[in-house]
């Protein structure tokens, strides 16, 4: 199976997990577990074997999904570490507390095509043209191959331009936009292979179906568009999900993925 980890190209079948893993030991298993020849590894250090001597960096949910597709058995996504009892030597039951408020909300919007995401001649990603304005985006990577699935990435920004002038400069930006850098490694690798990239925005959202406007200056309204829209993709499952939840939350970048 052919994918591609922090902008570079792995051709792996589940034979290549067997034979690597042996001859080593699983590490404690902190959250995520894979299941290879009746142990039990936890999932980044099965997929880091796995593509020695390189060493790319990835998160659990890029190792989780690529050893599924490989057909091993792995820990559900939202299995968590084991609940801290603290000093009252049973679990917590959240049921138990009185219920004070009900929140029930739901964000409407819609995606319009801007344009293709192409390199140009210095083989840096080309987008086209964007508005100033604060909004979400979305990357729709096309399959390579008939064996392969989209992929996609979603992103808020407040400045829909000046986001796409990020990406674009991520290989040179000094700043801490590890997020930027790491899109940028995925872009240039799949149009490097031929494949095309589709990218989305929206400058408008609303509350509900038909509902009230939000104003996407604020940050959390951007947020919650995003979050909303990568949930959703997450659980519909026809492509993979790029977005690693870590990034939604990381204060590090000047607005988020």
């Amino acid at each position: 199976m052919r994918f591609v980890i922090d902008g570079r190209t792995f051709d792996l079948e589940a034979e290549d997990i067997r034979a690597r893993l042996r001859g080593h030991t699983p590490g404690n298993i902190q959250t995520h577990w894979v299941e290879v020849e009746g142990a039990r590894w936890p999932v980044k250090q099965a997929l880091a074997i796995a593509l020695q001597p390189d060493r790319p960096r990835f998160q659990s949910q890029t190792a989780r999904r690529h050893l599924r597709k490989l057909g091993f058995t792995v820990s559900p996504d939202g299995q968590r570490g084991s609940v801290d009892s603290g000093s009252h030597g049973g679990a917590f039951d959240e049921s138990s507390l009185p219920i004070f408020e009900t929140v029930d909300a739901s964000v409407t919007f819609s995606w319009r095509r801007a344009g293709k995401v192409t390199l140009d001649t210095a083989g840096i990603p080309k987008f086209p043209a964007l508005p100033r304005v604060p909004g979400l985006y979305r990357f729709d990577f096309e399959p390579l191959g008939d064996d392969s699935q989209p992929s996609i990435y979603i992103g808020e920004s407040v400045n829909l331009r000046s986001r796409g002038s990020n990406y674009r400069n991520a290989k040179t930006d000094r700043s801490r936009q590890r997020t930027s850098r790491r899109i940028h490694k995925e872009l240039v690798a799949h149009l490097s292979q031929g494949g095309a990239i589709t990218f989305s925005i929206s400058s408008s959202a609303s509350l509900g179906v038909g509902g009230e406007s939000i104003d996407l200056r604020w940050t959390s309204a951007r947020r919650m568009a995003e979050n909303a829209a990568v949930l959703l993709a997450q659980m519909e499952g026809t492509a993979n999900v790029l977005n690693i939840d870590a990034d939604l939350t990381d204060s590090s970048d000047d607005d988020t993925e």
